[in-house]
């Protein structure tokens, strides 16, 4: 190894031992499940469906899609996942 290869490798050790490193589940930008309230979802929507059909139909939560950014590092393995069947498995166990 080069000195410089090895100085960088003592300033790494060191900014981890600092806690100045974020390890990111996923790649930025790459398509991770986010559970959130569905867009097609709304109070009036709600109220024509259970007049027309006696229910609701259109679900008021869903998993959707989205690019992956630092400020969902809070509700990683929360509201956001690498998968969609693991958004799906909240939506059944938990109530929203």
């Amino acid at each position: 190894m080069q000195e410089k290869d090895i100085q960088e490798l003592e300033r790494y050790r060191a900014d981890e031992a600092a806690g100045l490193l974020l390890h990111l589940p996923v790649p930025l930008g790459a398509e991770v499940w986010r559970v959130r309230q569905n867009p097609a979802w709304s109070y009036g929507k709600q109220d024509a469906e259970i007049f027309l059909f006696g229910e609701a139909k259109t679900p008021r939560w869903a998993v959707l899609p989205e690019p992956f950014t630092p400020r969902l590092l809070d509700e990683w393995g929360k509201t956001a996942f690498a998968t969609e069947a693991e958004g799906r498995e909240l939506l059944q166990n938990d109530t929203f």
